[in-house]
């Protein structure tokens, strides 16, 4: 009896509707209303635990976290997680935070937020942009001699050290130094990062 197979085109078109179907079930980054809703679910479950009055309950409301801005988010480096920027304009922690989210039974999740490692952009990473900015601001340059300067920068910067990364008191960046010099100096100065679709580049000059 001939055993009977699939046509190359038919193995074809099943491959792709298995990667099709496997990237509809990858979950997308989360939302802000998501986040907020996490919070909030967080926010409420410290206040069952505690005994209930009418101030007390009044004081905990002022302190709900309301989040503004949801930034720079992009997957963990040593856990399947998304970590990310959050902002929010009241709560015990107005400033920046960064936020450890994970994708568990089909729904985002608040894992342990103790011991979440800051993230940095590499040696390479940090080297690259910076290049870049020195090429664009040699665009900028009518003075030929600054163009110049600034364009030999962009060709041979060499970034040796990216530490100390913390997020920003009032930006939502991770602010880091970053140790570069051109060959014959070195020097430091603190560079504001920030990612946007998961890709690390310099976070614009206000």
């Amino acid at each position: 009896m001939r055993r009977r197979t699939l046509p190359r085109n038919a193995i074809a078109l099943l491959a792709l509707l298995s990667c099709t179907a496997a990237a509809a079930d990858a979950p997308a980054l989360p939302s802000l209303p998501q986040v907020q809703a996490l919070m909030d679910q967080m926010f409420d479950e410290a206040i069952a635990e505690r005994p209930a009055s009418g101030t007390s309950r009044l004081l905990a409301e002022t302190l709900r976290p309301r989040l503004d801005s949801l930034t720079s988010c992009a997957p963990a480096a040593d856990s399947a997680a998304v970590d990310c920027i959050v902002t929010s304009s009241t709560g015990i922690h107005p400033r920046p935070q960064l936020l450890r989210l994970a994708w568990v039974g089909g729904q985002w999740t608040l894992p342990d937020q103790r011991d979440v490692p800051m993230p940095a952009p590499s040696v390479e990473q940090a080297q690259a942009l910076l290049r870049v900015r020195f090429a664009a601001l040699a665009t900028q340059q009518t003075d030929a001699g600054e163009r110049s300067a600034y364009e030999q920068a962009a060709r041979i910067t060499q970034v040796h050290a990216v530490r100390n990364c913390d997020l920003g008191r009032e930006a939502a960046v991770f602010e880091c130094t970053v140790r570069a010099g051109d060959g014959t100096q070195q020097g430091e100065q603190t560079v504001a990062f920030i990612r946007v679709d998961g890709q690390w580049q310099e976070a614009p000059t206000r």
